[in-house]
């Protein structure tokens, strides 16, 4: 067994990610790359890089700058649709706000709403959908301008009266970013340059969706069966 995993993320935008971790013998990897690529937590073995310069070189300010992350389930505070856009950054105009919305078509149930951006949320966003919370996250992501997108199942709980709009807006979002994804489903990154397959803790396949199909493995199984169930 291999006390080293070793791979390289294609230049799919401005940034290009080479991420070495060793002694790779942990449950829930992919937790582990979220958390050390966000720098919540630090690490002491191994390397992340970005550009070739190891994120711990950045500034933690600029490095959250450069990132957008988008979690498997969106909060929403107490106020309104646009102050949970903006989180409280003095910098986002209203027209940013907007102009975000309307780029991961968020402002399609928006505009439904009463007041609009100024509509009232409350504790946890409990008066909207799923899919609804999921799209203002993306809000809120996408009007920092990342240059690196980090999404966590960020498909995992939609409903489908958005699901659609979610995908669209998604899609976007990734345009021109290098953006790194933690999917289990697979219908969401069938055009990721490249695409780890993880099985209780190790990388066990690796390839585009194309040759991971061809091969008959793990990832051919899975896809396969999601099909099937679709």
């Amino acid at each position: 067994m291999p006390t080293r995993e070793n791979f390289r993320g294609h230049d799919v935008g401005t940034a290009i990610f080479r991420l070495i971790f060793k002694k790779i013998k942990i449950r829930h990897f992919y937790a582990k790359c979220l958390i050390f690529i966000m720098r919540f937590y630090e690490f002491y073995e191994g390397q992340i890089l970005i550009d070739d310069r190891d994120i711990r070189d950045f500034p933690m300010t600029e490095l959250r700058e450069k990132m957008g992350l988008v979690l498997q389930d969106a909060f929403m505070f107490y106020g309104d649709i646009a102050g949970n856009i903006r989180l409280l950054n003095p910098n986002i105009t209203d027209e940013q706000i907007k102009q975000a919305a309307e780029f991961v078509q968020a402002d399609k149930f928006i505009h439904t709403l009463p007041n609009t951006y100024h509509a009232k949320v409350i504790e946890r966003g409990a008066s909207y959908s799923s899919g609804q919370r999921q799209l203002i996250s993306f809000a809120r992501t996408i009007v920092t301008d990342p240059k690196i997108l980090v999404l966590d199942e960020a498909t995992a709980n939609i409903d489908t009266e958005t699901e659609g709009l979610i995908q669209e807006g998604l899609a976007k979002m990734r345009q021109g970013r290098t953006t790194i994804a933690i999917a289990h489903r697979l219908s969401t990154i069938r055009d990721a340059n490249l695409i780890l397959v993880l099985d209780k803790g190790q990388i066990v396949e690796r390839g585009t969706h194309e040759t991971l199909l061809a091969e008959g493995g793990l990832y051919a199984d899975m896809y396969q069966l999601q099909s099937t169930e679709v």
